[in-house]
Parts: C-alpha cells; structure tokens; sequence
C-alpha cells in the first residue's frame, strides 16, 4: 500500500507541509495539497520571494512565475509574468486542466486568470514597496557615475542604460543586496500513486521587465513523471540552462534514490557551469521515498508522510564535484 507523502523546500515550506497535509487529508488529491500548500506560502505576506509580499521588478511590478504538473500523465500547466493576480500557482492549474496550452504569459495570463474567476489583485505589500525603492536607490547609487542618466526616476528598466545597469546589479548581488532566489516548491504522492509538483515564486528582486522565472518552466523549475517529481530553486537562469528538474527525473527512471537524482543532477550541472550561487533540488519518487541537494549551505526542506504525527526537516550537506 503506498504511503502519502508531501515535501517542501526552505524554511518556509513548512507552512507548505501542514497546509498540504491537510488538504491531503481531506481529499486524498496530490493535486489538492500541492495547490494548498504553495497557495499557504503565496498568501504569507512575510515571504518577500513569493506571492503576496514579494519584492517587484525593477519598475515595480510584480510578475509572479508558477508550474503545476501531475507525472502519470505528462499533463502541465505555467503561467509567468503574471500581474495583479492571486495565488498563481492556482491560475498554473487552471491552465493545465482547461487550456490547450502549456504555458500563458504576461497580458494573456491575466486575461486567462479573470476569465476562469480570478479577481484584481495587488501583490505588492507596502513592506515589499519600501523594500524596493531601498533596493533601487542602492542600485541607482553603484551605477550613477557610469549611467548617462542623471535623474533617478531615469535609471529604471529598459529606459536605463544596460551596460550601467547590468554592473550595478553584479555589484549589489555580490554584496548581497540583492536576492535571486527563494522558490517554494511542493511535491507530494497520494494512496492512488498519482505524483504531482508545483513551484511558484516572485522572482529576482529588481529583475528587468519580461524576465521569466524557471518556476514557470517545465522541466527547469517543476517536472514529473510516473517515477517521480522535482523541483528547483536558486538561481533559475542556471536552471533554465541545464533544465535541472528534467534531469532529476531522469536519474529517477534509472532508480536512483531521490536524494541521489538530486546530487546527480547537481554534480552534473557543475562540471558543465562553474556557478557560485546556491542550486538546491528536492525530489520524490514513486515508492514515496523523499531528498534533495544543494550546492551550498543554509537549504533545507521539509516532509511528512500520513502516518507522521509531525514533519521532518533536512539540511543536506552541500554538494561538491
């Protein structure tokens, strides 16, 4: 008899666990509790990475990225560049259960998540506003001397110049002002056997216009088969490069253990790309089993399967070629 389990990643995916294991609970739907349990961190305005209260764009627009797919039958749905809409990781499961499409971006994305019934909605948080404009005054500050803009309000977006723009945010992540990551992914297996994954995020902070976030694509931030699910975070443009979740998934069909696909993945993906920043994965696969790995220190995730009377949590040891 196959065990229900649900997995989470970060500190925050806690909340992501005891949501989904209870909308597990009730309806026996991986579907369900993956949709739950990122819309519970998507709605917690404290996560500035994620939905509600996430830090916006360099013009200061939330364009929100998510992924939802169910493995048993290759069946996905993303959306990116999502605005002034709630809980996109719900909209991402919309678009997989009643469009023809995989993936809707930017206008037609919330022209899709007003036609199936979700409202207006506001992301940006007083808290992730104030954020952003200390944000954009400390970019501003490394890159006026080079910028061939004097007037502040000038230096944003496409109206900046690039190259001015460009070192201003190499200098401001090296100092680590700048945050690029902070993901929620959530996988879970329910008593049927069905395997389901989702991601969801706000993106980079201060991320040009238009950028998409790998969380929206499938394969880099979210995939699943019928051996099993995974999910990245970290930097998604090395996601997106390497399609790191596909490349979990491909180790699982090989039965490798979850936390072995992870660590393979990764070890591949750095012989390919010296990258410095944190690269993390979890995974599932379909005998209920659970891992992950991460490139650095500080990554975490969390899970519970239906009997557990509480969640675990696990700081993998960084991984290393």
């Amino acid at each position: 008899m196959i065990e229900p389990v649900i997995i989470s990643n970060w500190r925050y995916g806690k909340s992501a666990v005891s949501t989904g294991m209870e909308a597990l609970k009730r309806t026996d739907s991986a579907l369900d509790a993956v949709e739950f349990g990122i819309r519970a961190v998507e709605d917690d305005p404290l996560t500035d990475s994620v939905g509600t209260g996430g830090i916006p764009n360099i013009e200061g627009v939330s364009e929100l990225d998510a992924s939802f797919m169910v493995g048993n039958i290759y069946r996905c749905g993303a959306v990116t560049c999502l605005t002034m809409t709630k809980n996109p990781i719900s909209v991402a499961r919309k678009v997989m259960e009643l469009c023809p499409h995989v993936m809707l971006c930017g206008e037609g994305a919330t022209r899709f998540a007003r036609a199936v019934g979700f409202q207006e909605y506001q992301p940006v948080t007083p808290a992730a506003s104030e954020k952003w404009k200390d944000l954009r005054e400390k970019l501003y500050a490394g890159m006026k001397d080079k910028s061939k803009f004097k007037e502040y309000q000038a230096a944003v977006g496409y109206d900046s110049d690039l190259d001015s723009l460009a070192r201003g945010i190499e200098m401001m992540t090296k100092a680590g002002q700048l945050k690029q990551l902070g993901t929620v992914g959530t996988l879970c297996l329910d008593s049927t056997g069905k395997i389901v994954a989702g991601t969801s995020t706000s993106g980079w902070a201060l991320r040009l216009p238009g950028r998409v976030a790998d969380s929206s694509v499938i394969g880099a931030g979210t995939y699943a088969t019928p051996a099993g699910a995974s999910s990245s975070t970290g930097l998604g443009e090395v996601s997106i490069r390497h399609g790191l979740t596909r490349s979990v998934c491909d180790f699982l069909e090989q039965d490798y253990s979850p936390t072995e696909a992870c660590e393979s993945a990764l070890k591949k993906m750095q012989k390919r790309d010296k990258v410095d920043l944190i690269m993390a994965l979890i995974a599932l696969d379909k005998q209920g089993r659970v891992g992950g790995a991460s490139t650095k220190e500080s990554f975490s995730y969390q899970y519970q399967k239906l009997g557990d009377s509480v969640m675990t949590e696990v700081v993998p040891t960084p991984v290393s070629v």
